[in-house]
């Protein structure tokens, strides 16, 4: 009798599910079909399934595993709050991010009735109160949090911020049902405890999630806890790092995923400074990163893309392309329409050439920089963010580049002056022309053996 694996990505627009065979370490069958969340997302996942088992012999199957992961209704959309725009507010994003939300706003130091009102219009899922390192000021996060008590009941609250101010925060938010306290996310200036938040927030994820839009009854049918689709690709970013006990991984690596709405990049590794004489500075980075950039997509976000390519002054002018005008056209186009695919030679250029940029601002926004100081022995340097040019393997997904002709040019940076930017240097290029990043990633937790097999005999070396 066999044995089958099905996992199942619940995104906004498709619905895409992988029938992995886990003795052989093969795919067996995929289906990508249109998300049905706002009608019926049971009847969307019983279409699905029966589509990815239409050709398997029902006999000879003993039985079928199942997981999930989402990022339907526009993902787990979180609002940060911190003390200072510069540690406590960037400590609590990059903890969020990790967590595979989507950062709506950031806000510092004093909350104003302004604010609240501006968060009530946001709607998001879960706000992460943090503010002060342990021991140190408790004032603003407190009355901070007086101010978030206006805020519909519906709205989670998650606090990890200074935890000498836990009681009296206790206090004040002890008409909220679901408020979470948890570790602080920067316990020391300077030192990012992402881990805890991330755990919470994911915990949260699934209460809302399971609470809204019929994925309920769908839940029933998975072997695990659903997570978000952000969280699995993490997940498989670390395996492919990682590797496993008996197989060797690709050691640090970056993941870029170019989309309709935002580029997101996620990087595996220290990135620290391995010369004597560079220093880190700065918030410190996660093991794991993710950053998100709302304004830089290929759709929906394709006009603040093309604003950003116009007024950047890292830009090399001579590689513009010199029709502005049309190409402002086309940006224009694809904003109100989402789902189109271009046929003209016109067009396939326009594409190649917003996603080339898309991917050189993002990368050059995930890498750390380096500045140089003048000593009079030598010269030091000072370290803040990740050091990429240490990261060997760079993987690219997304619709853009998984069917362009020239994907390996999207992923060259040559568009934009590096200036102090710590970017990867000649990366191995690898496609995921399969969309398997959020399967593998499910599956690596609890087949990792299977999932590494897989991602490594499915990408492909550019």
């Amino acid at each position: 009798m066999q044995k089958l694996i099905l996992l199942i990505d619940f995104g906004s627009t498709y619905t895409k599910l992988t029938l992995v065979d886990p003795n052989k370490r093969l795919i067996v069958n995929t289906v990508s079909l249109p998300t049905t969340s706002q009608t019926d997302l049971m009847l969307c996942y019983q279409k699905g399934k029966a589509a990815v088992l239409k050709d398997i012999e029902q006999t000879s199957v003993r039985d079928v595993e199942e997981y999930f992961c989402s990022s339907a209704w526009g993902g787990f959309k979180m609002v940060a709050i911190g003390l200072t725009q510069s540690l406590t507010t960037e400590a609590a994003k990059r903890a969020a991010l990790g967590a595979g939300s989507r950062i709506l706003k950031t806000f510092c130091y004093r909350l104003t009735p302004a604010n609240i009102h501006e968060i009530y219009q946001l709607r998001p899922d879960v706000v992460l109160l943090t503010g002060g390192s342990n021991g140190g000021n408790h004032e603003i996060i407190c009355q901070n949090a007086k101010l978030l008590t206006q805020l519909p009941p519906s709205i989670a609250i998650i606090v990890a911020g200074n935890e000498a101010a836990y009681n009296k925060l206790a206090v004040i938010l002890k008409q909220r049902k679901n408020i979470y306290f948890t570790e602080n996310v920067m316990p020391q200036v300077n030192t990012l405890n992402p881990v805890p938040v991330r755990q919470v927030a994911q915990n949260v994820f699934l209460k809302k999630i399971t609470q809204s839009k019929g994925i309920q009854q769908v839940a029933t049918h998975s072997n695990a806890p659903i997570i978000p689709t952000p969280t699995a690709v993490l997940a498989a970013a670390k395996l492919l790092k990682e590797g496993t006990l008996t197989t060797s991984g690709f050691g640090d690596l970056i993941i870029l995923d170019i989309g309709g709405a935002t580029t997101d990049v996620h990087s595996v590794g220290q990135g620290l400074p391995k010369a004597d004489n560079v220093f880190f500075e700065g918030l410190a980075e996660p093991y794991l990163k993710r950053t998100v950039e709302g304004d830089l997509g290929m759709r929906s976000s394709a006009e603040s893309l093309l604003a950003q390519i116009f007024t950047s002054t890292a830009v090399k002018k001579e590689l513009l392309p010199t029709d502005s005008a049309a190409l402002k056209a086309a940006c224009q186009y694809r904003c109100t329409h989402p789902i189109f695919v271009p046929k003209t030679d016109r067009e396939i250029y326009y594409d190649q050439f917003l996603a080339q940029a898309a991917a050189a601002f993002a990368l050059k926004r995930h890498a750390g920089n380096k500045s140089a100081l003048q000593t009079p022995n030598r010269t030091v340097y000072y370290q803040q963010g990740k050091d990429l040019q240490q990261f060997k393997t760079l993987i690219a997904t997304g619709g853009v580049v998984v069917y362009s002709q020239n994907p390996k040019a999207i992923l060259q940076t040559e568009l934009l002056e590096n200036g102090s930017a710590l970017l990867p240097v000649h990366p191995n290029l690898y496609l995921d022309q399969d969309y398997l990043l959020a399967a593998m990633g499910l599956l690596s937790q609890h087949y990792p053996e299977v999932a590494l097999t897989i991602l490594k005999k499915r990408l492909r070396q550019l």
